[in-house]
């Protein structure tokens, strides 16, 4: 995947911005406020549908303006050219379009342009709980499992019905969500299983790749996959009834990272912590990228301002190997190992405005 041109219209500090980015780096550099991470923002929201800084799109759309638009000129991973672009207003109405024609799902959005952001939000995934590892593994298998889509959406369904059926009490309806989430349940967790001894072998080796100090990553399923799940689900009704969920199942699954058997959370440096997150992004990316031969944008935010030079170099060497096209935003063009990149573009942002450097 490669994005060749870039279009934007009231995103944040970007009044008007429009931008070849025909490269396999692209490097925007500006001082903290200057609109380079508004950017990485918009490509964002091409892939995805929504920010990963605001949840709240009236902060995204350009103060006294009604609506933002992005729009995208993108290689395949066949080589075909398409156009992908957004627009969002203040209302919260969005519109999707792939090469004129409307589009219904962020998930076909998703699909045709897939990407992972680093931001220094990232360290997130070893300091918060479950739930976002669990996403970003999600992540992974809308893009390599044909199937899993529909699985995940039907048994986060019968678990929303399971849940409901537990707060109001309602016994008679036990044995049928508790069929229903135990197949889907044991039928989504086949699905992950299958994927994930290569994810985890990726996982590792890009660990070494970035980390000195050895790092163990686990698939935990969310219970004992020897037990049948919908047996359990029935043993354990009325503990749930009590505390008002369920409480066993892949909705419980995470990736556990542990340094000599301690939770690498708390084994690690701030550095060293943020290091693996990253690693874990990219190790995820290049398995992607391994299993359907769709390369994944990647959108670095800020994150070389914040190693020393050594880790910068291993950092860089990584993430070209991923053979991915990346985005980077950096406060100097010199945090930036350049080193061994067939096409480089430099921008420099200086209050919403774009100034091509020259190298």
């Amino acid at each position: 995947m490669r994005l060749i041109s870039l279009w934007i219209q009231n995103l944040r500090i970007l009044e008007q911005v429009e931008i070849s980015t025909d490269a396999d780096l692209v490097v925007f550099s500006g001082l903290n406020g200057s609109g380079k991470t508004s950017l990485l923002e918009a490509i964002h929201l091409i892939g995805t549908g929504r920010s990963f800084r605001n949840h709240q799109i009236g902060d995204v759309v350009r103060q006294g303006c009604a609506a933002l638009q992005v729009r995208a000129e993108v290689i395949g991973a066949q080589g075909g050219k398409s156009v992908a672009g957004i627009e969002k207003n203040r209302g919260g109405t969005t519109r999707f379009r792939i090469n004129g024609e409307d589009v219904r799902t962020t998930s076909t959005l998703a699909y045709h342009l897939p990407m992972v952001a680093v931001t220094p939000d990232s360290q997130r995934l070893l300091t918060d709980g479950a739930q976002i590892r669990r996403k970003l593994l999600d992540w992974l298998m809308f893009h390599v499992e044909p199937e899993y889509n529909q699985v995940h959406q039907r048994y986060r369904r019968a678990l929303r019905q399971r849940n409901a059926a537990l707060q109001r009490n309602v016994a008679g309806s036990r044995q049928v969500w508790n069929e229903e989430l135990g197949t889907t349940g044991q039928n989504l967790h086949a699905l992950r299983a299958g994927q994930l001894h290569g994810a985890l072998e990726m996982l590792s080796k890009v660990l070494a790749e970035l980390l000195d100090i050895p790092v163990s990553v686990e698939y935990q399923p969310g219970w004992k996959t020897e037990a049948d799940l919908t047996q359990l689900l029935a043993r354990t009704w009325e503990q749930d009834r009590i505390r008002g969920y369920t409480g066993v199942g892949p909705q419980r699954a995470d990736l556990r990272f542990t340094v000599s058997g301690s939770n690498a959370r708390h084994a690690l440096s701030r550095g060293e912590s943020k290091l693996l997150s990253v690693a874990i992004l990219i190790g995820l990316s290049r398995l992607l990228a391994e299993k359907t031969g769709r390369k994944p944008l990647l959108l670095i935010d800020e994150l070389a301002s914040e190693l020393d030079q050594q880790n910068r170099a291993r950092f860089f060497t990584t993430l070209k190997a991923t053979g991915s096209q990346i985005f980077v935003t950096t406060v100097s063009d010199e945090l930036v190992s350049a080193a061994d990149w067939k096409r480089i573009l430099y921008y420099r942002v200086i209050r919403g405005k774009l100034q091509t450097v020259l190298k």
